[in-house]
């Protein structure tokens, strides 16, 4: 009967090796919460909230890094 040190580690829920990124996005009425995952950064993960549809907002937001 195979041990513990006889089985393969488990894969991790995100593979950080794909060089992709990932974004999330959750649109309410009022409020867009918008995630981001990116290579290079770990395992922390981006969050931003903008007033809905407020597109303008979001893309000072990216200019400007926040």
């Amino acid at each position: 009967m195979p041990n513990a040190a006889d089985r393969a580690e488990a894969p991790t829920a995100i593979h950080t090796s794909l060089a992709a990124i990932f974004v999330s996005l959750e649109l309410s009425r009022s409020v867009w919460l918008i995630t981001s995952l990116s290579p290079g950064s770990g395992e922390k993960m981006s969050k931003h909230s903008v007033p809905a549809g407020d597109v303008a907002a979001r893309s000072v937001a990216n200019v400007s890094g926040g």
